[in-house]
């Protein structure tokens, strides 16, 4: 069992998602604004980090096995010459979602910068358990892919049901699907993997594939969610 980890956030990726330009007081009204942002950006990072507490469900299958099951050109990308398939769903736990469902009653700009803080420790904790099995596999000679989740490029979020059921994730980490398919807790990950006998280039679904491509607020400003 992998229990995934969390480390401080990076604040220039936070500005990022809030989409606030780094510290330029010519361009700011308010000259106490950035040090007003940093004292609520540290204190969101705090709280989200207590109140976290990760867990992982995961399995590995013959990569055939997941064939029938999965959706698209870029997943079959990301698994082709692979011999297996790594499925894993992610939370961060009941206790955040309460905790971000309480501030967002409170105090909608600070539910804001939670959130944008609990997403990106959500990822922080995939990259954690991403890395704890790619060096699990190494001894044995295997390489990991990279992960790709449904909603990425051409892999659709109707595939979300499917993986956690699969999983059993309900049973082994308390996280579901609403009929609407958003997940709860909703700062939760799930993510196909390949394992092969040889390194391979990551596979990311680019813009082209991607439904939010004619309302994303990313590329508005020049820049895309995936790195």
């Amino acid at each position: 069992m992998i229990t995934p980890a969390l480390s401080p956030l990076d604040r220039t990726d936070i500005l990022n998602a809030l989409q606030i330009p780094e510290r330029s007081e010519a361009a700011c009204q308010d000259p106490g604004f950035y040090n007003k942002l940093d004292i609520q950006i540290a204190e969101c990072e705090k709280e989200v980090l207590h109140f976290s507490s990760p867990r992982a469900v995961y399995r590995i299958l013959p990569a055939e096995e997941l064939e029938p099951v999965i959706i698209g050109n870029d997943i079959r990308r990301l698994l082709d010459g692979c011999s297996e398939a790594v499925m894993v769903a992610l939370t961060l736990g009941a206790r955040l979602e309460r905790h971000l469902m309480t501030e967002e009653v409170r105090d909608m700009s600070k539910a804001y910068i939670l959130d944008v803080c609990a997403s990106l420790a959500v990822e922080r904790a995939a990259d954690s358990f991403e890395d704890s099995l790619r060096s699990s596999l190494l001894p044995q000679g295997k390489y990991l892919t990279n992960r790709y989740s449904p909603g990425y490029g051409d892999l659709p979020l109707s595939i979300q049901k499917t993986l956690l059921d699969m999983l059993n994730a309900q049973r082994a980490i308390g996280l579901t699907l609403t009929p609407t398919g958003l997940m709860v807790p909703r700062k939760s990950i799930t993510a196909v993997l390949g394992v092969s006998d040889n390194p391979k280039p990551d596979v990311h679904g680019g813009c082209g594939s991607c439904p939010l491509l004619t309302k994303c607020s990313w590329r508005e400003h020049g820049k895309h969610c995936y790195s």
